[in-house]
């Protein structure tokens, strides 16, 4: 009897939940037929007002560590405008010209009370003079600590003097090693004057490569990043710097890039110990190994050496064309940058083991790091110093689709006519009206017109392009 009574008690459970379900799903069903106008959208949503207030604070944590950047650059013009088919020797002034660009104070010097303040180089470079506007119309006439083209960083010092409770505008670094694909970041700087412009996006990728800086590593974020943003912080939802705005590409929507915040501290305190930035070196040119490339070489992944520099240090250990890097002492090398950066930061003299692979047979190779040359002799065929002091070389694919064409400059010597007029990273597009299409093009055209007093340029930097006349005697 106790078993039945049992049996039926499950059954009437389970028609009672039944009952309740059908009511249930017939309910959902009237509901979901109700006219639409009778829906109220909820703007308080907890979860989304919590966010908005959590983004309100960030920016007032951080805004008052960004600040203006002006430089006044002295470069030379065309006195008459060049008439395109005429192809006429024209003399050029001096004039001044004004660069705006945006920085981040990122430590206060309490026994002299100065900032130090962290931006691009391409905002300061061949500045005759460097203003910072901390906002509310306090300027400051700023000191050049340093600069490193090769990381496109620099590091300005300022006075404190006036400023009330100096030590809580600087901004909290971060540490971007750990960064993810999909975080939300705000970007803030000075587009076009409009001083600490908020704009917010995510991380779209890291580890990018663009081809504007000997070494890169960009953090690539969907964040608005305009001309005047570069120097300005990238920052995390925990209100920390973990990037420095440096670049955008010329036409793209939703496409800006920022030098990661680890790059940006090891560059900055070389800069205040030393004034410059002392690398490793161990001479050598390298390809990242591509898939197509790997079964050849038998290897997963690496880099592959294209171009060993006779007597550097990786010839004396003997290194050899077509050995893969696929570690450094107890770390994997999977790709160019890796081993890039890896090498960069190693002390000159330190000794590394490299695990390399020769003909598909694994090797390891003692490597002692050498001190990378001022200008050390381009292992690559594709570079070339002109007599005009410039060092250009050809552009990437990914550059050829950006400009159309062009040559990339590498470097110009400080002492040359060039020098007040272009600097790294410039792309020149023409040279006296005639496009520019390779290193070949470039020095042919140059040799052309340099008899004639002059030589004009087209030039596209930070997303803008005009002339540049150089005086040739």
């Amino acid at each position: 009897m106790k078993k039945i009574f049992a049996i039926l008690s499950v059954f009437a459970l389970l028609f009672f939940t039944n009952s309740c379900v059908k009511k249930s799903r017939v309910e959902q069903a009237t509901s979901n037929q109700q006219p639409s106008s009778q829906y109220q959208l909820n703007l308080n949503v907890p979860v989304l007002a919590q966010m908005q207030n959590e983004l309100v604070q960030i920016v007032k944590k951080v805004s008052p560590s960004v600040v203006t950047i002006f430089s006044t650059q002295e470069v030379n013009v065309p006195l008459f405008p060049q008439i395109p088919g005429f192809d006429l020797p024209t003399p050029s002034i001096p004039q001044e010209t004004k660069a705006l660009g945006s920085g981040v104070i990122f430590e206060y010097n309490p026994k002299d009370d100065t900032f130090f303040i962290l931006t691009n180089n391409h905002v300061i470079a061949h500045s005759k003079s460097v203003v910072v506007s901390f906002g509310n119309n306090e300027q400051h006439r700023a000191t050049i600590v340093g600069a490193d083209p090769k990381t496109d960083l620099a590091v300005l010092k300022v006075s404190a003097k006036g400023i009330k409770d100096p030590s809580s505008r600087v901004a909290t670094l971060g540490n971007s090693d750990t960064l993810q694909v999909g975080q939300i970041v705000l970007a803030i700087g000075n587009p076009y004057g409009l001083d600490r412009t908020v704009t917010m996006g995510v991380i779209s990728a890291l580890h990018r490569s663009i081809g504007l800086t000997q070494y890169e590593n960009y953090i690539q974020t969907d964040a608005a990043i305009n001309p005047g943003n570069s120097g300005g912080p990238l920052v995390n939802i925990q209100g920390q710097v973990i990037g420095i705005n440096s670049a955008m590409v010329e036409g793209g929507q939703g496409l800006g890039f920022a030098i990661p915040i680890n790059l940006a501290k090891w560059v900055s305190s070389q800069i205040i110990k030393h004034g410059s930035v002392t690398r490793g070196w161990i001479g050598v040119m390298i390809q990242q190994v591509t898939p197509s490339l790997a079964k050849a070489l038998k290897v997963q992944n690496g880099a592959v050496v294209v171009q060993v520099m006779p007597n550097g240090p990786a010839d004396k250990a003997g290194i050899k064309v077509g050995d893969v890097v696929v570690g450094i002492d107890n770390e994997n090398i999977s790709t160019v940058q890796q081993l890039q950066f890896k090498v960069m930061e190693t002390k000159p003299g330190t000794t590394l083991t490299f695990h390399i692979v020769r003909n598909g047979k694994p090797m390891d190779l003692k490597v002692t790091i050498g001190k990378m040359p001022t200008n050390p002799t381009s292992v690559s065929e594709t570079q070339t110093t002109t007599d005009l002091g410039i060092s250009v070389a050809n552009l990437t694919p990914q550059q050829m689709q950006t400009y159309g064409g062009g040559v990339y400059v590498v470097s110009v010597d400080p002492n040359s006519p060039a020098a007040s007029s272009l600097q790294p990273g410039d792309v020149i597009l023409m040279v006296n009206n005639h496009p520019v299409n390779s290193v070949n093009d470039f020095k042919s055209l140059v040799s052309q017109y340099v008899k004639s007093g002059y030589v004009l340029f087209l030039v596209a930097r930070d997303g803008q392009r005009f002339y540049v006349s150089i005086q040739t005697r």
